[in-house]
């Protein structure tokens, strides 16, 4: 049975909470996925280390 909270599991890796955040549910996985990306740009963008027009441009490479 899933859990409501996967990532939450006592002694995960980074890396295995965030797969087990967006694989649990399979019906879920390509929106957890999504999700996770664009909190993840935008914190990136938020802290410098990515700008708007970088981002645009890998988001250009993605839907081409």
């Amino acid at each position: 049975m899933p859990t409501q909270n996967p990532h939450r599991i006592v002694g995960l890796c980074t890396s295995g909470k965030v797969y087990n955040a967006l694989t649990e549910l399979k019906h879920l996985e390509g929106h957890r996925s999504a999700k996770f990306l664009s909190l993840l740009a935008e914190n990136l963008v938020r802290k410098g280390l990515l700008n708007e027009r970088e981002l645009v441009h890998m988001l250009d490479q993605v839907v081409d």
